[in-house]
């Protein structure tokens, strides 16, 4: 049976894991956002360029 010194170590230990994990899961979290945005940015770019070649299509057609 673990003394009561070594339960203490390990608990150190699995609170500094935790904290590492909590810092590294607040940075995937951070770097999920940014990728978000870029694809919300890349999506508005597609829209705007498809609508663009439809009105484009519309005209050449009307012409």
């Amino acid at each position: 049976m673990p003394g009561l010194a070594e339960l203490l170590m390990d608990i150190i230990k699995l609170t500094d894991s935790v904290k590492t994990l909590d810092s590294k899961t607040e940075k995937l979290s951070e770097r999920t956002i940014d990728i978000d945005k870029r694809v919300v940015r890349l999506e508005t770019f597609v829209e705007i360029g498809q609508g663009q070649q439809r009105q484009l299509s519309g005209k050449s057609e009307t012409e």
